[in-house]
């Protein structure tokens, strides 16, 4: 089950999260957004800026319940920068909270940062490496593995915070206890599955709100048998440059050190190392901006970055009056390798990809818009999606306009009637073929009045009322055309005149009128012969003539109505 899924109902088209990811890992088919789960790295930000809510965590939350009501033994790996993510810088506090979750005992994650550091020191005194980058965020893990495998031998081969912490967790409880992790990284999910140290990952916001629907507050009693790490300077891993601040300036001396914050920029800074472009440095790179302290899993409960740093700082400079923890003294493996074997995305070629440009009427390099509408930063970065199959032409909104209006135009300039588009004051703003042909107008024509082409009376009563007239029979002004105008008001203040061509209507309506009044005359002119031979008919045979008189008279009505031709 892939860890971001999708409510296919919530989806809009609108692109967003295609345009906010920085690796492009959302295909977009049948209308719908989908995560690609080969090329995904677990950021989290299109969960975050979905405007509707159409992406979804995986919660690990009833699996732990399940846990707890079994009856197992379940620790916490808690991240430091819960004083963040609960808004409490209270160790004790937070740990009898979770202990009343049922949970069997909480430990700070910062216990084996020290460990991390510790190793990354080693590397760095030993300057073998060009650069050294840090491996604690598993989304820069994933980042190096899927699109800079080049770079594996610069990442440091030592394990996360949280892994390490997890596997001290097990030493120290056994084997058969579970281990959960309780921090602000959907990534964090991944790194579980893919090291088997963690059982389970729960995010801030999931446990703030489990603690709601159990009515178990954070700022309760203290937990009298919690106890907090002795080195706590680990605890500023979750800030940006806290991991740095761990590392002896003498153990790195050889190396200048830089924090790096948000996907975007470690992109680049990854795209720089492979350009030869950065060397000697040790890179403490986090995708989220802020660090830790910024990450997607306490969205709903985050506070102002400053807040947080200073909370960080402040817990860090917490002297602990507890005895240390058991864990803290246990040796684990503090190794970690990484995935080599990942599928490189195909290129395709240059006449590829300028056959999908072409099909979307781009031909030159003048006609690449490159305005980013369909969530890719180019249109020649958009090409190369369709042909990988993430993306599909109808994305290019200003293709799909353009070709709108062309159909529109189409429409608009093969309708047999006349069409103008006037303002408020009834200029000529608009007209097509038809009006055109029908009134003489051309481009000159545009903002004159409509009125010196149609003979007509109702303009004021239809600017005062704002009622649409319809079917109103009016000539026009130059070639005293007959035409059947409706006039509909527009949005803006602008005005929409229909002409329907009626002349020909016309004459074939006098015509007909005409064949009925000859064929009239001529009914009137059967009946009196009729008349008359009945009369002498009748008087031969001493018949009334009153019933063939009213039988006449009712074929005569028949052809005034139209009913006999």
């Amino acid at each position: 089950m892939s860890i971001i899924q999708l409510k296919e109902a919530n989806c809009k088209n609108c692109y967003k999260c295609i345009r906010n990811c920085d690796v492009k890992s959302i295909s977009f088919q049948n209308d719908q957004a989908q995560i690609i789960d080969d090329d995904c790295v677990l950021c989290g930000k299109c969960t975050l800026i979905c405007p509707q809510n159409a992406k979804q965590i995986q919660s690990d939350v009833q699996k732990v319940q399940s846990m707890i009501d079994r009856g197992e033994k379940v620790y916490v790996s808690l991240a430091p920068s819960f004083v963040a993510g609960f808004q409490q810088s209270n160790f004790a506090c937070v740990v009898k909270a979770l202990r009343r979750l049922g949970f069997a005992g909480v430990e700070e994650t910062a216990i084996a940062a020290t460990r991390v550091s510790e190793r990354y020191s080693e590397i760095l005194a030993q300057g073998q490496v060009p650069n050294l980058i840090t491996t604690c965020c598993p989304t820069i893990d994933m980042l190096v593995e899927k699109y800079f495998p080049e770079l594996i031998d610069q990442m440091a081969a030592v394990p996360s915070p949280a892994v390490a912490h997890c596997r001290m967790l097990r030493e120290v409880y056994g084997p058969d206890c579970k281990v959960v992790f309780i921090g602000p990284c959907i990534s964090k999910k991944h790194e579980a599955e893919v090291s088997g140290a963690m059982d389970a990952v729960l995010l801030f916001d999931e446990v703030v709100e489990w603690l709601r629907r159990e009515r178990i507050s954070l700022n309760g009693e203290e937990d009298t048998e919690a106890r907090e790490m002795y080195h706590t300077l680990s605890r500023v891993y979750p800030v940006p440059g806290g991991i740095l601040k761990t590392i002896p300036l003498e153990k790195r001396q050889n190396y200048k050190a830089v924090a790096v914050d948000g996907l975007n920029r470690c992109i680049q800074t990854l795209k720089d190392i492979r350009d030869n472009k950065i060397t000697g440095y040790v890179l403490e790179m986090s995708s989220c901006v802020d660090s830790c302290v910024g990450g997607p899993g306490m969205h709903e409960h985050r506070v102002p970055f400053l807040l947080s740093k200073s909370a960080v700082y402040d817990f860090s400079r917490r002297h602990p009056e507890t005895p240390m923890p058991q864990t803290e003294q246990v040796q684990v493996e503090m190794t970690h390798t990484y995935k080599t074997d990942v599928t490189p995305h195909l290129q395709p070629t240059e006449e590829e990809i300028w056959s999908v440009l072409r099909s979307i009427g781009k031909r030159t390099q003048e006609d690449l818009l490159n305005c980013s509408a369909c969530g890719y930063n180019t249109c020649r970065e958009k090409a190369i999606a369709v042909l990988q199959g993430k993306a599909n032409l109808r994305m290019c909104l200003p293709y799909m306009r353009e070709r709108a209006e062309s159909m529109s135009n189409i429409i608009l300039d093969n309708t047999p009637n006349g069409l103008i588009l006037t303002d408020q004051h009834f200029q000529i703003m608009q007209f097509n073929q038809s009006a055109a042909r029908l009134l003489n107008l051309d481009n000159t024509c545009l903002g004159m009045e409509i009125d010196a082409f149609l003979n007509l009376n109702e303009l004021g009563k239809i600017r005062d009322t704002g009622e649409a007239v319809m079917g109103q029979r009016c000539k026009t002004a130059i070639y005293d055309v007959l035409v059947e105008q409706s006039v509909v008001p527009v949005p803006d203040h602008e005005y929409l005149f229909l002409l329907k061509d009626i002349s020909a209507e016309e004459e074939s309506m006098k015509a007909m009128a005409k064949m009925r009044q000859e064929t009239i005359d001529t009914a009137q002119q059967v009946i009196d012969k009729q008349m008359r031979v009945a009369q002498e008919i009748a008087s031969l045979l001493g018949e009334t003539t009153g019933e063939t008189k009213a039988a006449l008279l009712k074929l005569k009505a028949s052809v005034a109505q139209g009913d006999v031709p």
